[in-house]
């Protein structure tokens, strides 16, 4: 793969680079922590069920999987520092029309536009990374998903407190959108300029990263169910108030935060294969901790193992996916990151629509299978030959 850049940076420029594609990890992080922390308040303000509400956060999985692939061709074209500005902009412009959902197609359609946004600067901030990698600032794909998900603690942390002085979604999400909207701004002249020379069109993915992409799947998946339903479970389920049930999330984005500060020593230290199904096993543990055991506490503690045992998982995916040879970055990440986020959107409406059927509880408890399997192949996967 051959990168084209504008320059060559020098050391003090490289630490802006690198700062920048920080800074919209952060941002990114911070917003879905946000959204993730007030869904139960979304979900009373539009009157639906579990079910319903299910059905409505399907329009983030169509939205982004319908545009990751078309987003990684871009972003080989223009540069994913560009695509990553741009779609950061894109989800502070529409964050607020979900805040402003009153039912459920309101709700359907602003997440589906919210989806577009957000998947592609998914992929264009990681292929971001990984060329900050290669240009010198040794491993960091780690400690950038750390800072997502500091962001992602940070925002639902604020917005359980935000939830408990009885501010409504629409005027915190009106805040978080300027947020966005002038981070976008920074990012675009200070991350690293990245354009691919074999990038700007849309690829195949072959056997290795159909391989990748399958494990992606089982662990977005795992990552959006917790986020997305595990304040649902307290509240719902455990009968905890609003504030305890926000702190689930806020407890899982954060556990996954302090795990992935080690996660690029670990990843030398350990191997990624044993360090990826150790992970799994230690999420699945976790997750049946916080299902088995009916009360509030203990389920909180469950969502912070999960998030320690997941935080390996998808950085590790991503690194392997953006090193295939002969595959720009942004191409190899969205292939995989397609399959992923298919299982990270899609999963929670599934998980609703079980739950309509069994319980909350029952359906939480496929994602642990899912885990168990994660933990038994992702350690043959990961050593397995390129095909």
């Amino acid at each position: 793969m051959t990168i084209v850049p504008t320059e060559f940076p020098g050391q003090d420029r490289m630490r802006l680079r690198a700062a920048a594609t920080a800074t919209a990890f952060l941002l990114n992080g911070a917003a879905f922590g946000a959204w993730a922390s007030r869904i139960p308040a979304v979900q009373a303000q539009t009157h639906l069920d579990e079910a319903g509400l299910g059905f409505a956060l399907l329009g983030a999985a169509v939205g982004a999987v319908l545009t990751m692939s078309i987003g990684g061709a871009l972003g080989g074209k223009f540069g994913t520092h560009v695509t990553t500005s741009v779609t950061l902009i894109g989800c502070a412009v529409s964050l607020p029309f979900i805040g402003a959902a009153w039912d459920f197609t309101s709700l359907l359609v602003s997440l589906f536009i919210y989806g577009i946004f957000q998947g592609t600067m998914d992929v264009s901030m990681n292929a971001n990374g990984l060329a900050v990698e290669r240009a010198g600032s040794g491993p960091i794909m780690s400690r950038l998903h750390a800072t997502w998900s500091i962001g992602a603690f940070t925002g639902a942390l604020v917005s359980a407190q935000v939830a408990a002085a009885g501010i409504g979604v629409l005027p915190e999400f009106a805040v978080v959108a300027v947020t966005l909207a002038s981070g976008g701004i920074f990012v675009r002249f200070a991350m690293l300029p990245d354009r691919h020379a074999e990038g700007g069109r849309l690829r195949r993915p072959n056997g290795r990263l159909l391989l990748l992409g399958s494990l992606a799947l089982f662990g977005l998946l795992a990552e959006g169910s917790a986020t997305d339903w595990s304040g649902v479970y307290l509240r719902r389920s455990l009968g905890a108030s609003e504030g305890t049930a926000a702190l689930a999330v806020a407890t899982f984005t954060g556990s996954m935060s302090l795990a992935r500060l080690f996660g690029d020593r670990l990843t030398i230290v350990l191997g990624p294969s044993r360090l990826l199904s150790g992970g799994a096993a230690l999420a699945a543990v976790g997750l049946g901790l916080a299902i088995g055991v009916a009360t509030p506490v203990v389920a909180i503690v469950g969502f912070g193992l999960m998030g320690m045992g997941l935080a390996a998982v998808i950085p590790t995916l991503f690194r392997a996916a953006g090193s295939q040879p002969g595959i720009p970055s942004s191409a190899g990440i969205a292939a995989v990151s397609t399959m992923g986020y298919a299982g990270s959107l899609a999963g929670p409406p599934i998980i609703g629509t079980l739950a309509g059927v069994v319980s909350l509880r029952g359906s939480l408890a496929i994602i642990l299978v899912m885990l168990a399997i994660l933990a038994v192949a992702g350690h043959r996967a990961m050593t397995r030959p390129p095909i």
